[in-house]
C-alpha cells in the first residue's frame, strides 16, 4: 500500500479539506500534532524581557503580594542580581501562610520550598518538551543556549521561558486565555480586552499601615528599649499599650536613603546645629555621624542610639550638649536623657497647660546619615497625646470623667496621633491580639505596676 510521511499527510489533509467531514478545529489539531516534532522551544517561548519575574531580595509586604496576585501567574521565576540569573521558582500557593505584616523576604520562602528550576536548551523539540512536562517535574522551563561568541569562555545564556500551555497551544493551533491573561499572545504582545471586573485588593489593606516595613522583632526591641532606657517613655509616663500604638503609627517609622554622590545633602541631616526641632529620634538600622561641642568633635554611632529627648519636654529655648570628652562618648548625655529624668514629670505636666507657650528645642550638634537609615521619629505633639492617653487609661472612672476627658481634648493641640487613636489599642481586636501585643502585655502584667498607677493618679 501507499506510505505517507509527515509532510505528505499534512498536504493530503489540506487538499481534501473541501471534501472531508472534518471541522477546522479538528484539522488544526491533527496538523499541529504532526508538526510538533519540527518545532523547537525557541519558536514558542516567551522572551526573557517580556517575562514577569521577581528579585530574590523583594519584601513580601502588602504591595508586593498584591502585585503578584494581579499578575495572574501561578509560577514566577526568581532572580538574583541580573534577570538572566534565575535561581528559584515561586509558586503562588507558597504564599498561603505568609503574613504581609511580617515583611518576609522572597528568598526566605523560595529557599524553604526549594522548587527545582528546570533548564532546557533552545533547540529542544516540542514533542520532547511535552514528554518532559508530562513527567510532572515542572510545567515551566528556562530556555538557554551556549553562547560561544567573542573571545571569552562559552557561557549559558538565558533566552526566555517555555510552559506547558505554550506547547498545547501549538498542538491545537489556538491561544488559550484565562481570566488573568494580559496578552492573547506573548510573542505578538497583543493585549486582551480590558477587564472591567479587575480585582482591587486595597480593601484588605489596613489604612494605618506603616509606610516603612520593619519586622515584629525589631518593633518589639524598639518598644522595650524606649520603655527601659529612655525615662520619658518609661511605664510611669507612657503605658506599654500606648507606646506600642505610637510606634505603629504610619509616620513614626521612617527611613532615609543615602546618596553616595551627595553626602552633605540636607536630606542626610537628621539634626542641624542651631535649627529648632520638635522631635525625638531613635536609630534602628544604619550609622550616623555626630558632630558636637565647641571643638566640633565627630564620632559615629549605630542602631539604638537616640537624640532629641529634650525636644519632647524642652522648657527653655536652647540646651547645650556637654563639651567634655567623656560625655561625648555617651549617647544619653548628648540626648539629654540624664538631665531629662528630673524634668520628665514636671515638664510633661506643664505642657498640658496651653497658657504657657512651648519653646522649641534648638540642638547645638549635627547628626548626619552615613548609610541607609531606619529610625523612629516621635514629635512633641504625638508624645503629649501619648501622655494624656496613658493618664486617662490609668485614672479610675467617675461620673465626672466624661467632662474631664472633653476638657483635655479641647486643650490638646492638633497632632498626628489623636487620643482616640491611642486608646483604641486597648480595645480587643476582632481576631485576637497579635504576637507583638501578647509579648508586650505579658511583660507588662508580670511587672509590678502599683507604684506607677498611684504616681499617675497623683500627677493627674
Amino acid at each position: 500500500g501507499t506510505v505517507y510521511n509527515r509532510e505528505k499527510l499534512v498536504e493530503m489533509l489540506r487538499v481534501t479539506e473541501p471534501y472531508n467531514d472534518l471541522v477546522k478545529e479538528e484539522l488544526n489539531i491533527i496538523q499541529g500534532a504532526l508538526e510538533l516534532r519540527t518545532k523547537t522551544v525557541e519558536d514558542v517561548m516567551t522572551d526573557l524581557n517580556n517575562c514577569y519575574m521577581l528579585s530574590s531580595d523583594r519584601v513580601l509586604d502588602f504591595n508586593t503580594m498584591s502585585e503578584i496576585m494581579e499578575s495572574g501567574y501561578t509560577r514566577i521565576p526568581v532572580y538574583e542580581g541580573e534577570r538572566s540569573n534565575i535561581v528559584d521558582i515561586l509558586f503562588v500557593k507558597d504564599l498561603a501562610f505568609v503574613d504581609p505584616d511580617d515583611s518576609t523576604t522572597l528568598k526566605t520562602i523560595t529557599k524553604f520550598y526549594n522548587h527545582p528550576v528546570h533548564f532546557v536548551f533552545h533547540d529542544t523539540k516540542l514533542d520532547a518538551m511535552l514528554e518532559e512536562f508530562k513527567k510532572g517535574k515542572s510545567h515551566l522551563a528556562i530556555v538557554q543556549k551556549v553562547n560561544n561568541e567573542g573571545e571569552g569562555d562559552p557561557f549559558y545564556e538565558v533566552l526566555g521561558l517555555v510552559t506547558l500551555e505554550d506547547v498545547i497551544e501549538e498542538i491545537i493551533k489556538s491561544e488559550i486565555l484565562d481570566e488573568s491573561d494580559l496578552y492573547t499572545d506573548n510573542r505578538t504582545r497583543k493585549r486582551v480586552a480590558h477587564n472591567k471586573n479587575k480585582r482591587d485588593f486595597s480593601a484588605f489593606k489596613q489604612e494605618s499601615e506603616s509606610k516603612v516595613k520593619i519586622s515584629p522583632q525589631l518593633l518589639l526591641a524598639a518598644h522595650r528599649f524606649l520603655a527601659t532606657e529612655v525615662s520619658l517613655f518609661s511605664p510611669a509616663q507612657i503605658s506599654d499599650k500606648v507606646l506600642l500604638r505610637i510606634l505603629r503609627h504610619p509616620d513614626v517609622i521612617q527611613e532615609i536613603k543615602f546618596n553616595e554622590n551627595e553626602k552633605r545633602s540636607t536630606h542626610h541631616y537628621i539634626y542641624q546645629r542651631a535649627k529648632p526641632v520638635d522631635y525625638f529620634i531613635l536609630l534602628l538600622q544604619g550609622r550616623v555621624e555626630v558632630e558636637a561641642g565647641n571643638e566640633n568633635m565627630k564620632f559615629e554611632t549605630g542602631p539604638f542610639s537616640y537624640y532629641g529627648v529634650m525636644a519632647l519636654s524642652a522648657p527653655t529655648l536652647e540646651f547645650r550638649s556637654p563639651s567634655h570628652l567623656s560625655g561625648l562618648n555617651r549617647t544619653a548625655s548628648l540626648s539629654g536623657a540624664d538631665r531629662s529624668e528630673s524634668l520628665a514629670v514636671s515638664s510633661s505636666n506643664s505642657q498640658l497647660n496651653n497658657s504657657i507657650p512651648l519653646q522649641q528645642y534648638t540642638p547645638d550638634f549635627n547628626v548626619r546619615a552615613l548609610t541607609d537609615l531606619q529610625l523612629v521619629k516621635i514629635t512633641r505633639s504625638q508624645y503629649q497625646n501619648g501622655l494624656m492617653a496613658s493618664r486617662l487609661d490609668s485614672t479610675p472612672q467617675s461620673p465626672e470623667s466624661g467632662h474631664n476627658t472633653s476638657h483635655l481634648d479641647q486643650m490638646t493641640p492638633a497632632a498626628d496621633i489623636t487620643i482616640t487613636d491611642l486608646e483604641a489599642d486597648s480595645a480587643p481586636l476582632e481576631n485576637g491580639p497579635d504576637e507583638t501585643t501578647l509579648l508586650l502585655l505579658n511583660e507588662q502584667n508580670s511587672s509590678p505596676s502599683t507604684n506607677h498607677h498611684s504616681q499617675l493618679e497623683n500627677s493627674v
